[in-house]
């Protein structure tokens, strides 16, 4: 199976933006988030999740995009050894 990626973007605690492996633990939330519907019905002050991208690069170029946001790789799913 191939893995996606998810974006999750947050403007208030750090201004950050982190890419995650779409079966990361971290990411549970974002299943039920990414959808329009959930976006039309719900105005969370602090964050936003995107997705699914198909590759780290994509999902990297996409981060990158978001004005005023450092961008991180998760320290579980993505982290370097």
């Amino acid at each position: 199976m191939e893995e996606k990626f998810l974006v999750y973007e947050n403007w208030r605690a750090e201004q950050k933006v982190i890419v995650h492996k779409a079966s990361c633990g971290h990411a549970k939330d974002a299943l039920e988030k990414i959808t329009n519907a959930w976006l039309t019905h719900n105005n969370h002050p602090n964050d936003r999740w995107f997705g699914y991208f198909k590759c780290l690069e994509d999902a990297s170029k996409f981060a990158e995009l978001l004005p005023n946001r450092s961008l991180k790789f998760c320290n579980v799913c993505l982290k370097i050894k």
